[in-house]
């Protein structure tokens, strides 16, 4: 079945397929690359809330402090509403990995709802999937049952007409946060952890990125701190090259300096260096970044003309160019993104939901 994407701005930086009002692409189902089969274009607003309220993807103890699941009562890992609407809960050690929602009036704004709550989208995609359930020239899919890609989410849909005991259609949505095959994702030296953990960070990054620097400053230090002795042993981080050079000039730059550093086995050194506070904020602004580039491997004892070398022949280009298709592959469209093995997670920067996933995946 096709899957379309509906895709919004929230807390990281888009590439610039989702910065216009915008672009989408349809998709078929994972089978380790991306499949093109056509285009569809869907309007929505760029200044969408992020998904820290998110639900699906969020630990059970967290679930149901919204307004648009007040009416629902809950018992075990099923929800129900006094008008026979029903959640039902996919639950993996503590996260909710599913909910499937079942509206037997088939009210396409209340759909819209609850899809924002269960993504933590809010009206911004639930709206837009109000829309799409109301255009008549969706009708058919909809009875045949399709499924759609909402960011990290997947949401399979089934209507079912009016019968003699309902005279309404019946609207049955599954919302999923899926999981990406490990083998699709590219390999890299830039880690900290054996290649045996069984638990790996990818994180999909750009160094010019002001939402990839705060992950770095503020998410970052704490959640190594939360690790603590799990990091490198139990849980391997790997960092994932994602320049958008599109909107940021110089990341492309940073991210090629960076594997020439790691050429001389001092990646995370280099890395380091890039997002100290001061010098990210000089090196972003500047007209030609290689000069900040070549002082800060000074700085850092490398070979410094082997690094100019690399710089001037443009070293780092394939291994840079290997992180965007590999990122594109496994449905990075905006940095930071972060995988928990397979699970991108809703809120790169929120540490209890990361935690969470990364206890789920151990259980295992």
């Amino acid at each position: 079945s096709r899957r379309r994407r509906f895709s919004d701005c929230g807390g990281m930086e888009r590439s610039p397929y989702d910065r216009q009002r915008r672009l989408l692409f349809i998709h078929g189902a994972y089978n380790g690359r991306m499949k093109l089969l056509g285009t569809f274009v869907l309007a929505l607003s760029l200044g969408l809330i992020g998904t820290a309220s998110a639900q699906v993807g969020a630990s059970i103890t967290q679930w149901g402090a919204l307004p648009a699941l007040s009416q629902f009562k809950r018992t075990g890992n099923t929800l129900q509403a006094p008008d026979g609407s029903r959640i039902a809960l996919t639950v993996q050690r503590g996260m909710v990995t599913a909910a499937q929602v079942t509206l037997p009036s088939g009210d396409a704004v209340r759909a819209g709802q609850l899809l924002g709550a269960l993504t933590g989208y809010g009206d911004g995609l639930g709206q837009a999937y109000t829309a799409y359930l109301q255009d008549p020239k969706n009708q058919p899919a909809l009875l045949k049952g399709n499924s759609l890609n909402a960011q990290q989410f997947v949401v399979d849909n089934k209507l079912t007409p009016p019968s003699s005991g309902n005279t309404n259609p019946r609207l049955t949505f599954t919302v999923t946060l899926p999981e990406v095959p490990s083998s699709a994702f590219e390999r890299t030296k830039n880690a900290i952890g054996t290649v045996s953990a069984p638990v790996v960070l990818r994180l999909y990054s750009d160094f010019q990125c002001p939402y990839c620097e705060q992950f770095e400053t503020q998410t970052w230090p704490g959640l190594q701190k939360t690790l603590g002795k799990q990091l490198g042993t139990t849980v391997r981080y790997e960092f994932h090259q994602f320049p958008l050079e599109q909107i940021h000039p110089n990341a492309r730059p940073a991210a090629e300096a960076s594997e020439c550093a790691a050429q001389q086995s001092k990646f995370w050194e280099f890395h380091d260096a890039l997002f100290e506070p001061q010098q990210w904020q000089q090196w972003v602004k500047s007209a030609n970044p290689n000069l900040d580039f070549i002082s800060y491997a000074s700085d850092l004892k490398l070979n410094v003309a082997a690094f100019k070398n690399c710089l001037a022949e443009r070293g780092g280009k394939a291994a840079v160019d290997a992180g965007l298709v590999n990122g594109q592959q496994v449905g990075v469209n905006g940095t930071p993104t972060l995988f928990v093995n397979g699970f991108k997670v809703p809120n790169p920067h929120d540490i209890s939901a990361i935690m969470q996933m990364i206890n789920t995946v151990k259980g295992k």
